[in-house]
C-alpha cells in the first residue's frame, strides 16, 4: 500500500461534490476552550504564519482515498460526514494566534453540519485532479477553520471519496482509521441504525495532559540530554553516513530554515512493494530470533545500504514515535507523534550483526520523544531543521485493512516544495512491506535514491529468505567526496 500525492492516485471523471463542514457562527464566536495546545500544533502554526506573511504559503495535509461501490447516497454520505465530525473533537476545533499566544476555540457535538456543493463534472482525469487538488489546498489551512473537507467523484456505479485535514489535526496513522470509519458510519446511516465504533478519545485531552507534562520537563530532562548529545555530534566534526545523497550527514541541521526560496525545488515520490506477506513474517521472524522486532531489523538494513557505498562507519537519521501511551488514544485522530534521533555504527559485514545494536538504540532513544521536539528546541535555544527521517507503521489491525487493496485505498499528503527534505517511510499491511519517499527532483538524488530502494529490497529479500544478508562495504569513489551530500 502506498503513501502518495493525490498526482499519483488514478482519479476517475465523473460528478464532483465538495463536502464542507459550516457552523452557524463564525469560529471567533465559538465558545473558548481553555485546554492547553500541543507543542506540534502551536510549531506548526506558528510556521503557518510566517510563511504566510511573506506570501510563500505551504501546504501541509494529510488524507484518505478510497473507492466506494454502488450510487452515491447523498443523505447517508452527509449523515456519515456529519456523525465522524461529532466522533472526534478536535474536527470541531480551531486554534488562533491571538496576542502572540495560542487561543482555542471548539464547538460542542452536533454543532457542524456539512453542506454539498456541486463542484461540476470535468472532461478529463486531469481536470479532476486539478479541482480536487484546488479544492483540498484551500480548504485545508491551518489559519482558518474548517482545516478539513471531503471530495467525491461520482461514477454510474461508485464513487470515489477523498478525505484531507491539515497535520495539526492527523498524522499518518490517523490517515489509515478514516476509510474504515466512515465506509461504517455510512453503511449505517443507510440502514437507519448506530454504527458499531468503540468511542473516540479526544485529542485536545490529550494535548492538554501532554502540554503539563512537557513544560515540566527541564534541561536535565532525558529527552533533552538525549538530543542535545545528537545535536552536538552533528554540529562537529563527523562522518558523513554515505555518499548517497538521499542521506543527509546532518538529518537535524541546526541552519536556520529557509523560508522563501525564489525558485522552490518540487519534490518526488516513490512507492516500492519490498517484501509481499510472506516474506515480510520471515523477516519478521528473523528479526525475533535475535530478539527484536521489525523496527529494529528495517532501520538495521537501512543503515546498511546507506553505509555500504562509502564504507561509512557510523548511520545518522531521525525517527518519529507515536505517543499513544495509553489504548484510549488507539483510535483517536490527532497528531500524536514524537521524534528520537537514531545513531548506529555499521561496520560489520553483516546484516544479522546489525539488528541487536539497532534494537538497543531504538530502546534508548525512545525516552526522547516523551518531550515534544518544540519544547526540546525551547530548553536547548535552537531551532533544528529535520531533514532526514526514516518512519515504520504496521498498520494491520487497522479497521477494514483487509479491504484496501479492494477499494483501491490509498494514503495522501500534499504537495511538497523544500530543497533538501528526504523522508521514508515503511508501511506493513495485509499485503506485506512498501517504502513510501519524498525526495529533492533533482536527477542526483532521483538516482540515487532509486539505486538505494532496490538495493534495501534486495537486502531484505536474502535476509526474509537466509535469516541474514552480507553487506558490500567497499568504498567508491564517486568523485563527491566522502559522503559529499549531492546538493551541497
Amino acid at each position: 500500500m502506498e503513501f502518495i500525492e493525490l498526482a499519483d492516485y488514478p482519479l476517475p471523471t465523473g460528478r464532483v461534490t465538495e463536502w464542507l463542514p459550516t457552523a452557524e457562527r463564525h469560529w471567533a464566536d465559538w465558545p473558548r476552550d481553555h485546554r492547553a495546545i500541543s507543542h506540534n500544533h502551536e510549531s506548526h502554526l506558528r510556521d503557518a504564519l510566517e510563511h504566510n506573511r511573506v506570501r510563500d504559503r505551504r501546504h501541509c495535509w494529510l488524507g484518505h482515498v478510497l473507492r466506494v461501490d454502488g450510487p452515491l447516497d447523498a443523505r447517508a454520505w452527509r449523515s456519515a460526514l456529519e456523525s465522524w465530525v461529532d466522533r472526534h473533537e478536535v474536527l470541531r476545533s480551531h486554534v488562533a494566534v491571538e496576542g502572540g499566544r495560542a487561543a482555542r476555540y471548539t464547538l460542542g457535538a452536533g454543532a457542524v453540519r456539512v453542506r454539498p456543493i456541486d463542484a461540476g463534472r470535468p472532461a478529463s482525469a486531469m481536470s479532476s485532479y486539478r479541482l480536487v487538488q484546488q479544492l483540498l489546498d484551500q480548504r485545508t489551512s491551518p489559519l482558518d477553520w474548517p482545516a478539513h473537507l471531503c471530495v467525491t467523484i461520482e461514477e454510474r456505479d461508485s464513487f470515489t471519496a477523498i478525505i484531507a485535514a491539515d497535520h495539526s489535526m492527523m498524522d499518518g496513522y490517523s490517515t489509515t482509521w478514516i476509510g474504515g470509519e466512515l465506509r461504517l458510519l455510512y453503511d449505517a446511516a443507510r440502514a437507519g441504525r448506530p454504527a458499531d465504533l468503540p468511542e473516540a478519545a479526544s485529542y485536545l485531552d490529550f494535548c492538554h495532559a501532554e502540554r503539563a507534562r512537557a513544560e515540566a520537563a527541564g534541561p536535565a530532562h532525558t529527552a533533552v540530554t538525549i538530543w542535545r548529545d545528537f545535536l552536538a555530534a552533528a554540529a562537529g566534526p563527523t562522518t558523513p553516513a554515505a555518499t548517497l545523497s538521499a542521506v543527509s550527514a546532518d538529518p537535524a541541521s541546526t541552519a536556520p530554515p529557509r523560508l522563501a526560496a525564489a525558485r522552490p525545488v518540487p519534490q518526488r515520490a516513490l512507492a516500492v512493494e519490498l517484501l509481499d506477506a510472506r516474506a515480510t513474517e520471515r523477516a519478521a521472524a528473523a528479526a525475533r530470533e535475535h530478539g527484536q522486532g521489525t523496527t529494529a531489523a528495517l532501520l538495521a538494513a537501512f543503515a546498511a545500504v546507506a553505509t555500504e557505498p562509502a564504507a561509512a562507519p557510523e548511520f545518522r537519521t531521525v525517527v518519529p514515535v507515536h505517543t499513544r501511551d495509553e489504548p484510549r488514544w488507539a483510535g483517536s485522530l490527532g497528531w500524536y507523534v514524537g521524534l528520537a534521533p537514531y545513531r548506529i555504527a555499521c561496520d560489520t559485514n553483516s546484516l544479522a550483526e546489525l539488528i541487536t545494536p539497532s534494537g538497543a538504540e531504538l530502546r534508548r532513544v525512545r525516552a526522547a520523544a516523551s518531550v515534544p521536539f518544540a519544547r526540546v528546541c525551547e530548553l536547548l535555544g535552537t531551532r533544528p531543521r529535520i531533514s532526514f527521517m526514516v518512519s515504520y507503521m504496521d498498520i494491520r489491525g487497522v479497521l477494514h485493512a483487509d479491504r484496501w487493496i479492494e477499494s483501491e485505498t490509498r494514503w495522501l499528503r500534499s504537495r511538497a516544495y523544500a530543497g533538501d527534505e528526504f523522508f521514508f517511510w515503511f508501511l506493513r499491511t495485509p499485503a506485506g512491506l512498501t517504502l513510501n519517499t519524498r525526495y529533492p527532483a533533482g536527477t542526483r538524488a532521483t538516482r540515487d535514491v532509486h539505486r538505494h530502494v532496490l538495493r534495501l529490497r534486495e537486502l531484505l529479500g536474502e535476509f526474509a529468505e537466509h535469516g541474514d544478508a552480507p553487506l558490500r562495504r567497499a568504498p567508491l569513489d564517486l568523485g563527491i567526496g566522502q559522503g559529499a551530500p549531492a546538493w551541497k
